[in-house]
C-alpha cells in the first residue's frame, strides 16, 4: 500500500449532522480548506438538487467556516463537454472533495469508467483527503449496491459496478452505508434498505466482502498512519467468508487488521488507474476552453476583490475629510495614486478609475 496516501473518511449518513463535525474538521487541518470542492453527481437527478447544494454549503460555512466550492457533473449526457473538463481541472485543484446523499447506482454511473474515477484516485494518492457519504460511500467499493432500484422499483437483488477506490488501501470489498438502519418499522430495512434476507439473496450470486456502516458513523481510514478509526454513535460492520467482525465506535487499530479481513481477491485484476487515452482534437479544446473559463472567472472573483478594497479605503478617506484628519486622507489619496488609480472628488459623489 501507498503510504502517502491521504485520509478518507467514509460515512454511513449523517453527513451534516452536529455529532459528525469533527470529523469534517479533522480532514480540513493541514491547509486543506484552502481549496475544497463537493461533486453533486449523487442527487444531480433530483429537482431539488440546487437546494441540497446550497444546503451543503450552508452546513460547511456555518459549521466549519470554509467556503466549500461546487464541481458540478448532474448529467451523463455531459461527459466530455465543457462543462465536465471545467469539473475535472476543478478537482485537480482540490485539496478536500466531498461527496454525499442521492442515489448509488447513479452517482455510479456518471463517474465509473472516466476521469472522475482516476482523479479521485490521483486526489487520494497525493496525501489530500476526501470524505464521502451515504450514497457517494458506496460507490467506493468493487460493487455498487442500487438501492433505489432494489427497495423502491423492486428489482431483484444486483450489484452495478463500483469505483473500487479503497483497493489503493488494499481493501477489497462494497460498501453498505445506512448499515443499520430500522426505518423500516415492520419490515427490514437494514443493509442500506435492501434488508439481510435480500443481501444475502444478493452475496449467493455473487459475493463480495461486506463493510458495513452504521448510520450517523464514520470510518477514517489514514493511509500515512496506517490506521482505521470508527467514530459517531454506531459501529463498523465487517462481512466476509469466515464470519461477522465488528468494531464499536471509538475504536483505532493498525489498518492491517482491516485489511487481513478484507483482502483483495486474486480475480479482482482490473486497472484502476487506466484513464482515456485517447482524446480527439475537440476534446481538447474544450479542456482549454474550460482552462480559460476557470481562469476568467478567478480574474473576476479578483476584480470584486480589488474593487471592494479600493471602494473601502475611499469610503475610510471621507471620513478622516469629514473629521478634517486631511494628513492622513490626503495619504489614503497618495497610496492610490501610486498604485496608478485616480481620484476624482466631484461633490458628495467621489469616483475613481484606473489610469492607462
Amino acid at each position: 500500500m501507498n503510504s502517502e496516501l491521504g485520509k478518507i473518511a467514509i460515512l454511513g449518513s449523517g453527513e451534516t449532522s452536529p455529532n459528525l463535525v469533527s470529523v469534517h474538521r479533522e480532514l480540513l487541518e493541514d491547509g486543506a480548506s484552502s481549496n475544497c470542492f463537493m461533486i453533486d453527481s449523487p442527487f444531480g437527478f433530483q429537482e431539488n438538487a440546487d437546494q441540497l447544494v446550497e444546503k451543503i454549503q450552508d452546513f460547511y460555512k456555518t459549521s466549519l467556516n470554509i467556503k466549500i466550492n461546487l464541481a458540478t457533473y448532474r448529467k451523463i449526457e455531459e461527459l466530455n463537454s465543457k462543462s465536465f473538463f471545467k469539473t475535472i481541472q476543478l478537482l485537480e485543484s482540490a485539496s478536500f472533495i466531498f461527496a454525499g446523499p442521492g442515489s448509488p447506482s447513479y452517482a455510479s454511473k456518471l463517474w465509473s469508467g472516466n476521469q472522475i474515477q482516476s482523479i479521485l484516485l490521483k486526489h487520494l494518492s497525493e496525501g489530500k483527503n476526501a470524505l464521502f457519504a451515504s450514497a457517494a460511500a458506496t460507490t467506493l467499493g468493487e460493487n455498487t449496491l442500487p438501492v433505489y432500484e432494489i427497495y423502491k422499483v423492486g428489482k431483484d437483488p444486483f450489484w452495478e459496478k463500483g469505483l473500487n477506490i479503497l483497493n489503493a488501501y488494499e481493501l477489497s470489498c462494497s460498501i453498505v452505508p445506512h448499515f443499520n438502519n430500522k426505518e423500516g418499522g415492520n419490515h427490514d430495512t437494514s443493509y442500506s434498505y435492501v434488508g439481510k434476507n435480500r443481501m444475502e439473496k444478493l452475496l449467493k450470486q455473487s459475493y463480495s466482502n461486506i463493510l458495513g456502516i452504521d448510520e450517523h458513523t464514520a470510518l477514517v481510514i489514514s493511509g500515512k498512519e496506517g490506521l482505521f478509526r470508527v467514530q459517531g454513535l454506531g459501529k463498523l460492520t465487517v462481512i466476509n467468508k469466515k464470519g461477522i467482525h465488528e468494531f464499536d465506535n471509538g475504536t483505532t487499530e493498525d489498518l492491517s487488521i482491516l485489511q487481513g479481513l478484507l483482502k483483495p481477491d486474486k480475480k479482482n485484476t482490473e486497472n484502476q488507474k487506466e484513464i482515456l487515452k485517447n482524446e480527439s482534437q475537440d476534446t481538447n479544446y474544450l479542456k482549454q476552453i474550460a482552462k480559460l473559463e476557470i481562469e476568467v472567472e478567478k480574474n473576476k472573483l479578483n476584480n470584486e476583490r480589488f474593487s471592494k478594497i479600493v471602494e473601502e479605503l475611499i469610503s475610510l478617506r471621507g471620513k478622516l475629510r469629514e473629521e478634517k484628519n486631511y494628513e492622513l486622507s490626503d495619504t489614503i489619496r497618495n497610496i492610490l495614486e501610486s498604485c496608478n488609480l485616480q481620484i476624482e472628488d466631484s461633490g458628495e459623489d467621489i469616483k475613481w478609475s484606473i489610469l492607462d
